[in-house]
């Protein structure tokens, strides 16, 4: 039995959502996907799958020169996602209920996580490494041996995504639970019904949280290393905490519609100057070739990566909503389709990604190449092959 999404049908779910976020979620996902097959031939930082395996570098011009340029709004793409999954959770657990909210994450979220953790990421390591040389050892003895580890790819995301999530609504529930068995201490509103609103002020003192929190956390797990029996980016999660809390306390302030324009404005400001601090830094530890001291450590490096990462992290996610408010509130030709592919397109993006790297191995052409094609091509086929999945496969559009 064939399953389709006609014309009519992916119109009428495009009207019901909002423009801006679908557009934004596309361009995010298109440039995660393209940083990770940029990353697949860079030294400095080795932070995905193929870094250890690429048979050429990136010169380190075209390093120093990508995360002086790239890396500091790098940082806050990922965290701009959990400020947007923030944003949608109040209003979608008020709309379905806890037990349906439940089990609507655990479908769409938790689902796709263990099959690709358990399944999907190992199986393509190892077609991978094993005939490279680099796991020497059969699958079992590879990922189920005593030194096994999970290992979750991109998928990271969802998996912590999933664990927010699920906190959100057993906080929501016992919450209510506690309110209504104790009427006293049900949380009283202002004169008028408003909330007080976050300012400036508000977001400089989730980043003088986070930095410290992230700073601490980096001592153990550094910034792109494997934390412990998992690669669940530990050293992430104060910053996407903070901003998926930011983006649930956002969601009563009206934020999902526009952030205020004041706002907007000094998070620009803000951000930007924290974009050329940034910049600096990976410039100076760039050329001293102390990159490692910077991305966790008792360093003053890491320190002021840590402080940075802060700022760029929550007044960066911040102004990118903004700006994605006013730039992206629009229906494109083709906005729908992409839009309803991105999600199953960052579930796709591995095999691509490691299949187009592996295609070029024999190639004779730089890296900067390699990396360009590998991107282009990774993007593409990650977007169709989502499409096709979701139109062809019965149940998929449920899950993807």
């Amino acid at each position: 039995m064939t399953v389709t999404v006609d014309r009519r049908a992916l119109e009428a779910w495009a009207s019901s959502r909002r423009p801006y976020l679908d557009n934004l979620k596309v361009v995010l996902i298109g440039a995660i996907i393209a940083i990770h097959a940029l990353l697949g031939y860079a030294s400095m930082v080795e932070a995905w799958t193929y870094t250890q395996l690429r048979e050429v570098t990136l010169a380190t011009a075209t390093q120093v020169g990508l995360f002086v340029v790239a890396a500091p709004f790098g940082l806050f793409l990922m965290a701009l996602l959990f400020l947007v999954a923030g944003l949608l959770t109040p209003p979608s657990l008020a709309r379905k209920g806890t037990s349906r909210f439940v089990t609507d994450r655990l479908l769409r979220l938790g689902i796709p996580f263990v099959v690709y953790v358990l399944l999907v990421q190992p199986v393509l390591v190892y077609a991978l490494e094993h005939p490279l040389g680099h796991s020497t050892g059969s699958f079992r003895e590879e990922y189920l041996g005593t030194e096994g580890r999970l290992d979750t790819g991109p998928l990271w995301f969802v998996g912590v995504l999933l664990l927010y999530s699920l906190g959100y609504a057993g906080w929501r529930a016992v919450r209510s639970w506690w309110t209504a068995r104790s009427p006293r201490t049900a949380v009283r509103q202002p004169p008028g019904g408003r909330r007080p609103q976050i300012t400036a002020g508000t977001l400089a003192l989730v980043a003088a949280v986070v930095a410290p929190a992230s700073f601490v956390v980096r001592l153990i797990w550094p910034y792109g290393s494997e934390a412990g029996f998992s690669d669940l980016n530990f050293w992430e999660w104060p910053a996407c905490l903070a901003v998926f809390l930011l983006g649930t306390v956002a969601a009563d302030r009206g934020w999902a519609a526009a952030v205020p324009t004041a706002l907007v404005r000094r998070s620009r400001t803000v951000t930007l100057l924290g974009v050329v601090a940034m910049a600096v830094l990976m410039a100076v530890v760039g050329l001293r070739d102390s990159v490692e001291e910077a991305l966790g450590g008792a360093s003053w490096a890491a320190g002021a990566f840590a402080a940075i990462d802060a700022v760029l992290t929550v007044f960066g996610s911040v102004w990118l909503l903004g700006v994605a408010q006013h730039r992206l509130d629009r229906r494109w030709r083709h906005g729908p389709w992409l839009s309803r592919s991105a999600y199953g397109a960052f579930m796709l993006q591995t095999p691509f990604l490691l299949g187009f790297a592996v295609a070029l191995r024999p190639v004779g052409v730089p890296a900067e190449v390699k990396a360009l094609l590998v991107a282009a091509a990774a993007v593409a086929c990650s977007f169709a092959a989502a499409w096709f999945l979701i139109r062809r496969v019965p149940g998929m559009a449920r899950v993807l």
